[in-house]
């Protein structure tokens, strides 16, 4: 509702989680069970039954929500960053495919 129709503007500014926008929690997930996702593909996370459970499960329990997310960060933090062409694709213009 905050968008416009057309035209777009960089000066809206939403943020993912409506509910606790201030304050790192699982609220982003108890959103979308009230259908409070601001994007479609995060309110797909709620509406596909292959991922419900798992968004149903980060909505009720908080501490297991901190706890995956430690882990997926812990995660990330081991993938290599890559530095020059030897080591893979480096897009200086991520809107662009090659």
């Amino acid at each position: 509702m905050s968008c416009p129709f057309s035209g777009g503007s960089s000066g809206v500014v939403l943020p993912l989680d409506a509910t606790t926008p201030f304050v790192f929690d699982n609220g982003y997930f108890t959103g979308l069970g009230t259908n409070m996702g601001l994007l479609g593909s995060d309110q797909a996370l709620f509406l596909d039954p292959r991922t419900k459970p798992i968004a149903l499960e980060m909505a009720r329990d908080k501490q297991k929500f901190l706890k995956a997310f430690g882990d997926a960060m812990d995660k990330m933090g081991s993938i290599g960053v890559k530095r020059g062409k030897r080591h893979g694709e480096i897009r200086t213009d991520c809107r662009v495919f090659l």
